[in-house]
């Protein structure tokens, strides 16, 4: 290279990193290396670059160099001769040959990337090239020539070996072992086993000089040649490293590890490609002849000839391992050089290495040795290796028996344990590195579990392991302080209590106990004691409320589950464990502040605490109900005679219990519910507890107590409401017998007044439930008399001139007479209501609008009656048809009153529809349509702050528009579950002629001012319902009428706010914490949940790909969108825009959607294939040339390769928009991609194919927008890149393997109001 270019070349880097070179000195020094970079002599330039002759210790000279080579192979390496790509390959071996120690480590790493790069590309071309010469003949012959491995991304994969090879191999098996290195030297050990490239020893049997594939001389040149083009030599190449010297060795081992890497680990496209032969190449090139000869019968000429040594690396590895942990110390250069990069090598191989050379090696040992040494990093990487080793799979009992039958042994238990409690954590001085490696640990101990199961193939025998120190040691870290360790055994814990074969051995039985008291004290609130030691793990393990709080409700799930599942396992043991911990907890002082305090902190520990033994009771006593399910024995009976005494009796004691605070007063009561399906048959205990009920459902509720406090007596009174009717739900015989005296008492307290309008639904509800589930007589005239007087409202004369018109509507709601008050006070648009005092006059007129508001809209009643009378009945009982007959002629004529309900809702968040009214009237509409709640991730506020402000606000006029803004909330809400209360009697609502059209128009008819939650409730409180139950039988019409509409608003909506957080800038990637958020983040906050909740509703729709169950009206809705053109165009428009939002998680989901309905509809119509070319072929390529999708790109890929392979048999369409979709792509690349697509034999290979054209044109993308260097990624991007990649491939694996519900949204309401009676 000329001189004066090196100098150019070093003075433009120059400026590129010096700290004074102006921003336009370093755009034309950029342009400058852009210019060396697209010159075809850049390689060769790249070379002289990289030479420390040319560059001496200037390194950033020598890796722009090497950049210069990495751009050429991963550009241009399908331009290049033989000779050019022969001379590129020479380039890199030579420069790995000089490295020294002074090169820094992103040199090696760059290097490398290069070998790998080159060796992906064209390492055992020869081996296709002859395998397709041959395959004719193996075919003809029904042989094989050579055996291959078959390996997975899982890493739980073996080698499945196949003995009808018909070519011998030599049986030469020399041995190396490998003697300590100084910089600079050879290896000086029995060096002759080694043969590098070029090396004539006669004891390299496997060298390509040997082969005798031709007779003739043509037929060998040509097989050299081949060799030659498909680096035969590579194997020699990296054994010369490995003997060059010490830098080299370890220059060999990040190579290696590589190449694994790429191969193995990561969905590397190239390596893709070319899997099966890169496959057995590492296979031959790892493993010793001895043992390769022990599988396979016979191995082709070809493929050995790619080996240059008898013994293999894993043997030389492991040898040297063991030999620089001897000869040095942990700390010295040496170890802390080699070790990591050996086991580093390991975990990226030991998942696929044959178990006999492992087990030969004895690397477990070693592996375990290394867990003594005191460095915590070498540790990590050797739980990393054990856990891949007992996780990976083995097909012969004597491997299984050496891996896994060891582990289990006493000392292989002990060693685990011993282990495990050296890893101490101080929770006031986390030690992150430690902790990280803990949480391997445990993982990796609980994984062994698997191996207890007794209906696998890979179990461990009972009898022979030492299963009790084991399911001991688990359990210590089920009661590890950090939580996120506790956790990780949880689910082993629920596998083996529902397995009977395994519950009922001994060892399991031993511990049940423990267990039971362990996971009992686990179902506290961790969220309030910072002081507590496990909120102070909790603290560092999440970064956000929302992931913590999802985690806790998870762990706390887990916890119940266990509790349930141990009692029904044990349950005399259990009930009488129960009773003594009850005795012992309120026998304590912190017991007696639960029983005797009338006012706690919500954070307290008493209440927390308190709140806790009654969840733990609730839990036991389904664990008695699943008892009574799951036991079969002869002795059933004279068991459930004990228990029911037990249960009784714990009941009698609990309802004896006098709590002061109205919260535990409220748990009380829930908890004595649950003991209904117990004791509804045989005790009088429940009407007891019905009586309970019914007087605390009229709790005094005091004047002059704080509005706080009043709101806590309410939700009291009302949860009794709530578990009145669930007791008539539970036992409505036993409740029948006693109807006329419920009868009486309930009409004895509506007259009295204690209770509101509000709750007195509750009451006539229990007994509407009761007439409706018993087999009492007269359900006709019952129902009649319960229900006829709440649905007569609908046809009142003021209601119906009420919802005319918005004028009737806002004057029915009082704003006529709120208006009147603000004029008298000299209220004007301008005041602030906040610092307007409450008047004498303004609280009797707020007191006045209260009883007014309460019976105001008869919706409330409506809604509870249907829903409660239904809830969870078989449509096909008598009681359901029954109560069909009755509600169908009630219901139909009072739809369209709800429906124009919704309508003046809807008009009233219109600010065009209040011009007409005084200025003051409109700024008190404007702030009665604030909405006002608290929600997380919703609200910026805390809850406390929240309450505290309405607190206030209650003093103030500006409480009229709370009051306002929340009654017409309150009814939008429930009119929204009214209807799909409605849409649960069968065709009632159905067959109502226009009603899909009614519907959208009532509830988006007027779209102006509702907000995005509310978008979100009315998809998720009725929509959603409405699209479910729909009956078959009404899909064609129904469906055809509403999808289109709502398809096409949702989308508009979507795009429309999407783009305005595009225009504002993206702030949130999903999973912040709401403290954090600000008031411009909230938007972006609300969207992303809207956007979740209408792939919810798509996915109600169409169902996902490989969904579990999908229903007869999913079936039907994708048969409609298949075969209506204007429905499917709304659909695919709507899923199009989804897929390319910046939510992964909606994109994933809707990518599985569209999978599922593709093959349906491809080649099919030559309009549908011109649109899915137009719009889904370029929201997946927008998809895939993103990396904010990184977690989507595989279905998207899937989803693409499948879509693009089936429109491009038909014409050239596909191909002329992804050449326009994508950037600066060039023919000769897209020709590349269809060559591989049309030689690919598996969708995978296809997928690979079309991914490797799409990281050119990101490359192309990158170098237009200059990112890095000239374009070039800078010294340590590659290391940190690659670092990420491997992340997030764990990552995936992992959720793959647990099966992680991506559309886990802890903000979709799911709450009482939609499921009223629980999952019980």
């Amino acid at each position: 290279m000329d001189p004066n270019g090196m100098i150019q070349i070093e003075q433009a880097l120059d400026v590129i990193y010096g700290a004074k070179s102006s921003n336009e000195q370093r755009r034309e020094a950029q342009a400058f290396l852009e210019s060396i970079k697209s010159n075809d002599q850049s390689p060769y330039w790249g070379y002289q670059l990289a030479l420390r002759v040319n560059s001496g210790d200037n390194n950033i000279v020598r890796h722009f160099g090497l950049s210069l080579l990495q751009h050429s192979i991963n550009k241009r390496w399908y331009l290049f001769d033989l000779s050019k790509a022969l001379a590129i390959r020479q380039w890199i071996v030579e420069l790995s040959l000089q490295m020294t120690p002074l090169d820094p480590h992103y040199l090696k790493e760059k290097l490398a990337f290069l070998w790998v790069a080159v060796a992906k590309r064209s390492w055992g071309s020869y081996l296709t090239k002859r395998l397709l010469i041959e395959g004719d003949d193996n075919n003809n012959n029904n042989n094989n020539n050579n055996s291959s491995t078959n390996t997975n991304s899982n890493n739980n994969s073996s080698t499945n070996t196949n003995s009808n090879s018909t070519i011998n191999t030599s049986t030469n098996t020399n041995n190396a072992s490998n003697g300590t290195l100084t910089n600079g030297s050879s290896s000086s050990n029995d060096s002759s086993s080694i043969h590098p490239a070029g090396n004539n020893s006669k004891q390299n049997t496997t060298n390509s000089n040997s082969i005798q594939d031709d007779d003739t001389s043509n037929g060998k040149d040509s097989v050299k040649q081949d060799i030659l083009d498909g680096w035969g030599s590579m194997d020699a190449d990296l054994w010369k490293l490995w003997n060059e010297n010490i830098v080299c060795r370890e220059v060999s081992l990040i190579i290696v590890r590589t190449l694994f890497e790429d191969i193995y680990l990561l969905d590397d496209p190239i390596a893709s490609k070319r899997t099966a032969i890169l496959n057995q190449l590492c296979i031959q090139i790892v493993t010793s002849d001895e043992v390769l000869n022990s599988i396979y019968e016979s191995i082709s000429p070809q493929l050995r000839s790619s080996k240059a040594s008898l013994i293999g690396w894993f043997i030389t590895w492991s040898r040297f391992l063991i030999e620089v942990l001897q000869n040095n110390d942990i700390d010295s250069h040496t170890c802390q050089t080699f070790v990591p990069k050996i086991l580093g090598t390991f975990k990226t191989c030991l998942h696929w290495v044959q178990p006999k050379i492992i087990r030969d090696e004895n690397i477990l040992l070693t592996l375990f040795q290394i867990l003594k040494v005191p460095d915590v990093k070498l540790k990590t990487l050797a739980i990393d290796c054990l856990h891949i080793l007992f996780t990976r799979t083995y097909h012969s009992d004597e491997d299984f028996e050496f891996f896994i039958g060891s582990i289990f042994s006493s000392d292989g238990v002990l060693q685990l344990r011993q282990f495990y409690q050296s890893l101490e954590i101080d929770a006031d001085d986390i030690d992150e590195l430690v902790y990280a490696l803990l949480k391997k640990t445990v993982e990796m101990i609980v994984s062994l579990s698997e191996y207890l199961n007794i209906s696998s193939k890979c179990r461990v025998s009972w009898e022979r392991s030492d299963v009790d120190n084991y399911l001991q040691l688990v359990l210590a870290t089920t009661q590890h302080p950090s939580l996120i360790i506790s956790g990780l055994s949880l689910q082993m814990w629920v596998t083996v209590l529902r397995f009977d074969e395994l519950s009922s051995k001994s060892p399991i039985v031993n511990i049940l106990m423990d267990l039971l008291e362990t996971t009992a004290n686990r179902t506290i609130n961790y969220t309030y004691n910072d002081e507590n030691i496990l909120k102070k793990f909790l603290d560092i393990d999440f970064d956000s409320t929302p992931d913590a709080s999802s985690f806790l409700s998870n762990y706390k799930k887990f916890n119940e589950d266990i509790v349930r599942i141990t009692v029904c396992k044990e349950p005399e043991k259990g009930l009488n464990w129960l009773e003594n911990r009850l005795q012992v907890f309120f026998s304590s002082d912190l017991g007696n502040v639960c029983i005797n305090q009338y006012k706690l902190d919500e954070k307290s520990d008493a209440l927390n605490y308190g709140t806790a033994q009654f969840n733990i009771i609730e839990n036991c006593i389904r664990g008695i109900s699943r008892w009574r399910i799951w036991y079969t024995g002869d002795d059933f009976d004279v068991i459930n005679d004990r228990l029911n005494k037990l249960v009784e009796n714990l009941g009698e004691r609990l309802l004896a219990m006098n709590f002061a605070l109205p919260l535990l007063i409220r748990k009380k009561v829930q908890t004595l519910v649950q003991f209904a399906p117990l004791l509804k048959d045989v005790s009088p205990l429940m009407f007891q507890v019905l009586e309970n009920i019914l007087t605390t459902a009229t709790f005094d509720l005091p004047e002059d107590i704080p509005d706080e406090e009043k709101e806590i007596i309410r939700d009291l009174r009302t949860c009794c409401g709530t578990e009145l009717n669930r007791l008539a739900y539970i036992m409505p015989e036993s409740l029948k017998k006693i109807f006329t005296e419920l009868e009486n008492v309930i009409a004895n307290i509506l007259l009295s007044k204690k209770v509101s309008n509000h709750e007195n639904v509750a009451f006539k509800s229990f007994l509407l439930v009761i007439t409706s589930r018993s087999s009492i007589e007269d359900k006709d005239k019952l129902f009649a008399k319960i229900v006829d007087p709440e649905l007569s409202a609908w046809s009142s004369p003021a209601l119906e001139k009420g919802l005319l018109d918005l004028h009737w509507f806002m004057e029915r709601i009082g704003i006529v007479e709120i208006a009147k008050y603000f004029q008298k006070r000299g209220i004007t648009a301008e005041t602030d209501l906040l610092r307007a005092e409450m008047d004498d006059e303004g609280r009797d007129l707020k007191n006045k609008l209260k009883d007014h508001w309460s019976s105001i809209f008869p919706i409330r009643a409506t809604r509870i009656f249907i829903q409660y009378s239904i809830e969870k009945l078989s449509h096909d009982s008598p009681e359901y048809l029954n109560l069909l007959r009755l509600w169908k002629p009630r219901v139909q004529p009072i739809i369209p009153h709800i429906l124009q309900l919704l309508t003046q809702i809807q008009a009233y968040h219109n600010p065009e529809n209040w011009k007409t009214l005084p200025s003051e009237v409109q700024s008190f509409i404007k702030y009665s349509c604030m909405e006002r709640f608290w929600q997380q991730g919703v609200l910026i506020q805390s809850k406390e702050t929240f309450i505290e402000e309405n607190v206030k606000a209650a003093l103030t006029l500006r409480d009229f528009a709370d009051s306002v803004g929340h009654l017409i909330r309150y009814t939008r809400e429930y009119a929204f579950l009214t209807i799909g209360s409605l849409s649960q009697l069968e065709d009632t609502l159905y067959e109502m002629p226009n009603i899909a059209t009614m519907i959208w128009k009532a509830v988006a008819g007027d779209q102006v001012g509702i907000t995005l939650h509310s978008w979100k409730h009315m998809i998720n409180s009725c929509l959603r319902s409405v699209v479910r139950n729909c009956p078959v039988k009404y899909v064609d019409v129904f469906m055809s009428e509403l999808l289109p509409r709502v398809f096409i608003d949702l989308d508009n909506l979507l795009v429309s706010r999407w783009k305005k957080v595009y225009e504002d800038g993206l702030q949130l990637h999903g999973n912040e914490d709401d403290e954090t958020l600000s008031e411009e983040m909230m938007e972006e906050h609300m969207l992303r949940q809207l956007t979740a909740t209408t792939v919810r509703l798509l996915m109600d729709i169409a169902s996902q790909l490989n969904a579990k169950s999908i229903s007869d009206t999913q079936f039907a809705c994708k048969r409609l969108i298949i075969e209506r053109k204007e429905v499917m165009a709304t659909f695919l428009q709507i899923c199009c825009h989804i897929i390319m939002f910046k939510d992964t998680k909606c994109s994933f989901n809707t990518i599985l959607i569209i999978r599922n309905i593709l093959p349906d509809i491809m080649l099919k119509d030559d309009e549908v294939d011109k649109y899915l070319c137009d719009n889904l072929i370029k929201a997946t390529l927008h998809v895939l040339m993103d990396d904010y999708f990184v977690e989507t790109h595989s279905e998207a890929a899937i989803a693409l390769t499948t879509l693009y392979c089936a429109l491009r048999s038909k014409s050239d369409y596909p191909a002329r928009v992804m050449m326009q979709t994508l950037p600066n792509i060039t023919t000769h690349s897209m020709s590349n991609f269809e060559s591989l697509l049309v030689a690919s034999k598996s969708l995978k290979h296809q997928r690979s194919a079309l991914l490797e054209l799409v990281r050119i044109a990101k490359e192309y993308e990158e170098e237009a927008a200059g990112s890095g260097v000239g374009g070039l990624v800078g010294q340590d991007e590659d290391i940190a890149k690659r670092k990420e990649q491997l992340e997030a491939a764990q990552a995936q694996r992992k959720k793959k393997a647990q099966g992680v519900d991506l559309m886990n949204d802890p903000f979709t309401e799911s709450g009482a109001l939609n499921n009223l009676f629980g999952d019980d």
